[in-house]
């Protein structure tokens, strides 16, 4: 059985992960996705951050994320993973599995604010949006040297990212 592997990614909300992942996908059939959100969903029918399931959230996330690395599998976790702390947590939780990190780079508030407002679902409270915007913490240098791999995501660089990106992991996976 292959080893899993593990992709995370980190940027504000509105960054482009879920979109990058989706251009991932397209190159990595076998690719599993484990989205908080969804979750959130599963539990509520609603995509609502409620702070008293969060623990629960996140639990569910960690077993499947465990219970595919297990299996063999490619997984990822669309997450924000806003701080060093949530990104470190992921890392503990899976020391033996080559984790491949995709760091975004942080867009224009501006931005972010005008794709939220587009959105037809999932619309984020502006003033949530914007503290979350100002509390993301770019990686430093010496937090990339935890993970197997980095790649740092620019928005106008997506396509050859996620090129480098699917072939690394198709090398590695084998």
């Amino acid at each position: 059985m292959k080893q899993g592997i593990l992709c995370i990614f980190s940027g504000p909300p509105l960054s482009g992960k879920s979109t990058f992942i989706g251009g991932l996908r397209k190159t990595l059939k076998q690719l599993v996705i484990i989205s908080p959100d969804e979750i959130r969903f599963e539990l509520t029918k609603q995509y609502q951050f409620r702070p008293e399931l969060e623990h629960q959230v996140w639990q569910t996330a960690y077993q499947r994320i465990d219970d595919h690395l297990k299996h063999g599998d490619i997984v990822c976790l669309d997450a924000t993973l806003i701080n060093s702390d949530y990104r470190g947590v992921v890392v503990q939780r899976f020391p033996h599995y080559p984790i491949i990190y995709f760091a975004f780079a942080k867009p224009d508030l501006q931005l972010i604010l005008e794709r939220n407002a587009r959105r037809k679902w999932k619309q984020i409270e502006p003033a949530v949006l914007q503290k979350m915007y100002n509390d993301y913490q770019t990686p430093t240098p010496s937090e990339k040297t935890y993970y197997f791999k980095v790649f740092d995501v620019e928005y106008d660089q997506f396509s050859s990212t996620i090129s480098l990106g699917a072939k690394f992991i198709e090398d590695l996976y084998g």
